[in-house]
């Protein structure tokens, strides 16, 4: 996986820190060629090596050795807090003695134990991040590139920073497994894991074998979040450490929108920068460490609202309650009303740019359109895998929605081009995107293996009653704008909708900035409202 001297993925416990763990673990023994735990296990614990030697290896993929535990080093990543099945797994490699942790044990040692705590956080956290980096670990999904069922599923595990490994239908050596198998191309997409075989699975078969979907509770919460994004990521980590029974559900992914960002640059406290997906996967990961449940994807369709509590409904029929609600759905870019827009949509038009995105144009030429920090960000990571980055921009000035740094940065960068009062008018090719037509200042065909789109945004709001008052486009009205027909003797709270104790932050409320800081702001002050009103 990695260098083992990185002391942050893998530190070594001092005698006196190993001492604290020792009330909370059970001691065990084990023989060489005896699993810890095996990849696809759901709620494998952590262990402490006193004695011995502990290998991790790749069971899903090549079965190739990952990292060697030794004395004073201990085993986990992320998804030994989050309840997922384990990416890898672990063997004793000589006799060993450890020391065992749950889940609930690293829980209770964040709690009480600040500094060793983070030293497991971290760790956890790190090591995600450098099996990422590899790319070469964990299941093999094989499908087309053209597939749009394979790109569902490359998304959901791209972005819910699953281990996998893809292969295009048409390399070689992915027809030779299929022939092993005793399968043809049209039982692709196949997902392949330690243990079994997928055929043609949907994103929730997915995520209930891999334990990402999580079953909600039928027994009232104090809070349910409606939506992962920055919003909703804040109000889980602030119910959830102020003692609100939490529950935060998402119908694809933690991080929202801002999960798609190459790189978000100016939110305070991050002066190197970081990616929408790590910003997102912090959060994520801080809002379990105190206990939030999280179910994705969990796509709710109904809410009820009433005077002693609010149900809830899931797509998928399950029905829960809640005293308070906070709606943090976000809103989803607006597509392109032009010729071809729809024959392409899977076929190399995109709503997001990071590296699965780049992937499939590198060193090519490509379109974005759009005229706010995402596609100004966009263009700049894209300058760095693409040959020709064309930015379309309908205004007269870069800087009008964007921020000054970003526009600076992009009028610097070469192989950037800015094309101002300009549209894309038409799209065309065959097997996927191959050229767009521009109108307006510049004129004519351009050629296109990628056209990235980040323009507008509509509300995720259809899911709503009438009872929550929105404005012509979708977006929830709150706190003033909903005193008229408010029948409580109180004044509704600041992100209060016209249902009392439903509120909404974020992207989905009339009058939001569109800024993580601004998100993350509204839904850590939503938390405070709900106390209020459940007090």
């Amino acid at each position: 996986m990695s260098d083992m001297r990185d002391s942050v993925a893998f530190p070594v416990l001092t005698e006196t820190q190993i001492d604290l763990l020792r009330p909370r673990a059970k001691q065990i023994e084990l023989q060489p060629g005896e699993w810890l735990w095996k990849t696809g296990d759901t709620d494998f614990c952590c262990f402490v090596v006193l004695e011995g030697t502990v290998e991790i290896r790749d069971e899903a993929g090549s079965g190739q050795l990952i990292a060697t535990h030794e004395a004073g080093a201990f085993t986990g990543d992320i998804d030994l807090l989050s309840g997922r099945s384990a990416p890898v797994g672990g063997v004793a490699a000589a006799p060993v003695t450890l020391l065992q942790l749950g889940a609930e044990d690293i829980r209770e040692l964040v709690r009480v134990d600040q500094d060793l705590g983070a030293t497991f956080i971290l760790a956890f956290m790190r090591r995600r991040e450098l099996l990422l980096q590899e790319n070469t670990y964990g299941m093999l999904l094989i499908g087309s590139r053209f597939d749009p069922d394979t790109q569902a599923i490359r998304t959901f595990l791209a972005r819910n920073r699953i281990l996998h490994r893809w292969q295009t239908l048409e390399d070689g050596e992915s027809a030779q497994i299929l022939r092993t198998l005793g399968l043809g191309p049209e039982s692709t997409p196949l997902l392949s894991s330690a243990s079994d075989v997928y055929v043609r699975p949907s994103v929730e078969d997915i995520a209930n074998c891999l334990g990402i979907r999580r079953s909600v509770d039928k027994n009232q919460y104090d809070l349910v979040i409606i939506g992962a994004g920055p919003a909703g990521l804040a109000a889980a980590v602030y119910g959830a450490s102020e003692g609100l029974r939490t529950l935060m559900v998402d119908r694809a992914a933690p991080g929202g929108q801002a999960s798609w960002s190459s790189r978000i640059e100016n939110y305070m406290g991050f002066p190197e920068g970081l990616t929408g997906s790590e910003l997102a996967a912090r959060g994520y990961l801080q809002a379990q460490k105190f206990g939030a449940e999280i179910s994705i994807p969990a796509d709710v369709v109904a809410m009820t609202c009433s005077d002693t509590g609010h149900e809830l409904t899931l797509r998928s029929g399950e029905v829960f309650n809640a005293r308070a609600v906070l709606i943090a759905t976000g809103a989803t870019y607006q597509k392109l009303n032009v010729p071809g827009f729809s024959d392409f949509e899977t076929r190399g038009i995109y709503y997001s740019a990071t590296r699965m995105e780049a992937d499939f144009c590198r060193d090519q030429e490509v379109v974005v359109v759009g005229a706010g920090n995402s596609a100004g960000q966009a263009a700049v990571y894209l300058s760095t895998q693409c040959k020709t980055v064309r930015l379309i921009v309908r205004g007269d000035r870069l800087n009008k929605a964007m921020s000054d740094y970003l526009s600076y940065r992009i009028e610097q960068i070469p192989n950037v081009e800015v094309h101002l009062e300009t549209n894309v008018t038409a799209c065309e090719g065959t097997d996927s995107i191959e050229r767009v037509y521009l109108d307006g200042k510049t004129n004519g065909c351009v050629p296109c293996a990628g056209l990235f789109i980040f323009i507008g945004a509509e509300p995720n709001t259809g899911f709503l009653s009438e009872h929550v008052k929105r404005d012509e486009k979708g977006f929830i009205l709150t706190g003033e704008a909903v005193r008229d027909g408010w029948t409580l003797d109180r004044p509704p709270f600041y992100l209060e909708t016209s249902c009392p104790t439903v509120f909404a932050a974020g992207d989905c409320r009339v009058g939001s900035v569109k800024r993580v800081a601004a998100s993350v702001g509204e839904g850590s002050m939503a938390v405070t409202f709900t106390h209020r009103v459940l007090e």
